[in-house]
């Protein structure tokens, strides 16, 4: 698992939609300089699991038309301050996750609510849209750590999966971190759905993961949103397709 280094030239704060009751103009997220080579994925939210959930941005959060053409009913916005552009309409439930992308954040507190409210999206057979300011790091996380509790993948085999959806995903290394301890948390619970609940170092099930592990612990950085130079792990090494 290769680390090469990522240059990010534009500080960001979660400002993309208008929060006016005069407009429901949405500043395009893909304007945002440092991640102009990215949002060529990103015109339309991606769906994650059929039916179920789909990742996204701010921009995404506040277009009426394409929460009408995927059906999203549910929205989980993981930022502090991006408005819940379409509350008041009572047409779509939501939950906000207070967090920003910065290395003192934990996130992990908040996996049991954010599973639960996906859970009951599709308990409701309805659509949920993730999303935080890009699209690519809080909304990922949760996203992960969603498909490891509800389907049992190691936090490799989830993020190759939303990878292979949604290219340009990239928590930032104190995230990954968090999502590590939980997928130990995991394996050792009864009844886990891992193919293995081992945490043994020799242990083969856990070879990949170790080796994540041993390079997140040595990474520093903080995310795309937060405009600050950090390191970034490509999987091309892991044989990860």
């Amino acid at each position: 698992m290769g680390l090469r280094s990522l240059r990010i030239s534009t500080t960001q704060s979660d400002s993309a939609c208008s929060s006016s009751a005069e407009s429901s103009d949405c500043e395009s997220s893909s304007h945002h300089h440092h991640h102009q080579s990215h949002h060529n994925y990103n015109e339309a939210p991606v769906e994650i699991i059929p039916g179920l959930l789909f990742l996204g941005n701010a921009t995404h959060s506040c277009d009426s038309e394409a929460l009408k053409k995927y059906n999203i009913k549910y929205v989980l916005n993981v930022t502090p301050d991006l408005p819940n552009k379409f509350k008041e309409s009572g047409d779509i439930k939501y939950l906000q996750i207070p967090i920003t992308d910065h290395y003192s954040q934990d996130l992990a507190i908040h996996f049991p609510d954010a599973i639960q409210f996906i859970e009951e999206a599709r308990s409701a057979s309805s659509v949920v849209l993730v999303h935080c300011l890009a699209g690519v790091s809080r909304s990922v996380t949760v996203t992960l750590a969603y498909l490891m509790h509800t389907r049992g993948l190691s936090l490799n085999d989830a993020f190759a999966m939303v990878r292979d959806r949604k290219p340009d995903v990239s928590p930032n290394f104190h995230f990954m971190q968090q999502l590590l301890s939980f997928e130990t948390q995991l394996r050792l619970r009864p009844g886990s759905r891992f193919s293995c609940n081992c945490i043994a170092p020799d242990c083969n099930c856990m070879q990949t993961t170790g080796f994540m592990a041993a390079h997140l612990a040595n990474a520093t950085g903080v995310s795309p949103d937060s405009g600050i130079e950090f390191d970034r792990w490509t999987p091309s090494d892991t044989g990860l397709k």
